[in-house]
C-alpha cells in the first residue's frame, strides 16, 4: 500500500521513478545501519538475515494441538509396553528436541535430571533466539536515525550553495529521501520480521513447555486420560472443542485415523494390520463391503478396547475408497460363518 501511495504521488506530481533513487542516500543508510548493527552484535548476525526471513515466512512446524494427540498416544503406549515402549517414537518425533527427551525416558534417567536437561535447552534455544531479534531490532533503531543523519548532511550541502537558488529544491528532495529509506526500511522490512519471530519463539517455548511436562508425566506413570487434562489446558477453548471432535486431522474422510492415536498399542497394531489388508485387496478389486463389515467385526471382538474400535470401524465405514467398494463378499477361499456368532458379527459391524 505505502509503494501504491508513493506512485500515485508521483503520477499526480509528473515525477519519475528516478526521482526517488540516490545511491548515496543507499549507502548511508544501508552501509552505515548493518555496520553498526554488526559491531554491536557480531557480524555472523549480518550473514544470517536471509535464514531469519525464511523463519519468519515459513509456517511454525508443531501445533499444539498436534502434541495433544501425541502425548496421549506415548502415555498408552508406556502404560502398556513401559518406557521402553516409547522407542518406536523416536524416528516420528517432530525435531531433535522431542527425540532427545524421549531417548532420555527410553534410557531410565532420573526425572530430575530430564527436566533440567531439557528445560536447559529451551533456555538455550530462547536466549540464541533472542539475539537474532535483538539484532533486528537494533538494525530497526539504526535506519531511521542513519536516514536522519543523511537528511542533516544533504541540508548542509544545500545551505553552502544558496547562491545556486534552482538547484536548492532539487538538494532538499535528495537530502530528505535518506529520511524516507530510513523509516521505509525499518518498518517495511525490520520490524515487521521482528515482531514475527517473536511471536513464533512464544509459540516455539509453550509447545516445549507442552512436551516437558507431557513427557515427565508419562514418566511418572500417569494415565493417558491426565496427561490428556494437562495437555489441553495449554490450548483454547476452541481448540479443545476441535481435539475432542476428533477434527485435528487435514481430512475428514481420514478421522478413522485418529481414532487409532487413542487405541493401545495391540489395538492398535491390529486395525493397521485390518487398513493394510483392505488397501491389499481393494487394489486387487477382490474384497466387497461385506467382507469389509465381517473384518471390522472380528478386530471388535478380538480389542482390547472394545468402544474405541466401534467408533473406529464406524468412520472407517466412511472412508471414501471403503464406500466405493461394490456390496456383498467378493473375497475368494473365505466362507462366512453361520448362526449365532456370525450373526452377531454382523450386528456388531453394523453397529
Amino acid at each position: 500500500m505505502v509503494l501504491a501511495c508513493i506512485y500515485i504521488a508521483m503520477l499526480m506530481s509528473n515525477q519519475r521513478l528516478q526521482d526517488y533513487y540516490d545511491p548515496a542516500s543507499l549507502i548511508i543508510v544501508i552501509g552505515g545501519s548493518l555496520g553498526s548493527a554488526a559491531v554491536g552484535s557480531g557480524f555472523g548476525l549480518m550473514f544470517k538475515m536471509p535464514i531469519l526471513y525464511l523463519q519468519a515466512i515459513l509456517p511454525f512446524p508443531t501445533r499444539q494441538e498436534l502434541v495433544v494427540v501425541d502425548m496421549k498416544r506415548m502415555a498408552d503406549k508406556a502404560r502398556s509396553g513401559g518406557l521402553p515402549a516409547l522407542t518406536s517414537e523416536i524416528p516420528t518425533a517432530p525435531n531433535e528436541f522431542v527425540r532427545r527427551g524421549i531417548k532420555l525416558l527410553v534410557a531410565g534417567t532420573d526425572s530430575e535430571v530430564v527436566r533440567t536437561i531439557m528445560e536447559a535447552e529451551l533456555s538455550s534455544a530462547e536466549t540464541r533466539h533472542g539475539v537474532n531479534t535483538g539484532f533486528l531490532d537494533a538494525l530497526a533503531g539504526y535506519f531511521p536515525t542513519f536516514g536522519m543523519l543523511g537528511t542533516v548532511l544533504g541540508i548542509v550541502q544545500a545551505m553552502g550553495n544558496l547562491d545556486d537558488m534552482a538547484a536548492l529544491g532539487s538538494a532538499l528532495a535528495l537530502a530528505l529521501l535518506t529520511t524516507l529509506y530510513g523509516v521505509f526500511g525499518a518498518n517495511v522490512f525490520i520490524l515487521p520480521v521482528s515482531a514475527k519471530l517473536k511471536t513464533k519463539n512464544t509459540t516455539e517455548a509453550l509447545v516445549k513447555g507442552m512436551y516437558i511436562d507431557g513427557m515427565l508425566a508419562i514418566q511418572a506413570g500417569s494415565t493417558a486420560d491426565t496427561i490428556d487434562k494437562v495437555m489441553k489446558s495449554y490450548v483454547d477453548e476452541k481448540m479443545r472443542a476441535k481435539i475432542e471432535g476428533g477434527k485435528v486431522g487435514k481430512k475428514k474422510t481420514d478421522k478413522h485415523i485418529e481414532y487409532t492415536t487413542y487405541m493401545n498399542p495391540q489395538d492398535q497394531e491390529r486395525a493397521m494390520a485390518l487398513m493394510a489388508e483392505v488397501k491389499k485387496h481393494t487394489e486387487a478389486k477382490e474384497i466387497g463391503i461385506e467382507d469389509v463389515k465381517l473384518m471390522l467385526a472380528e478386530l471388535i471382538n478380538e480389542a482390547d478396547d472394545k468402544t474405541l474400535c466401534k467408533d473406529f470401524s464406524n468412520e472407517y465405514m466412511k472412508y471414501k475408497p471403503v464406500k466405493k467398494l461394490p456390496k456383498g463378499s467378493k473375497m475368494k477361499g473365505k466362507k462366512r460363518k453361520k448362526g449365532a456368532a456370525g450373526g452377531k458379527k454382523r450386528r456388531l459391524a453394523d453397529d
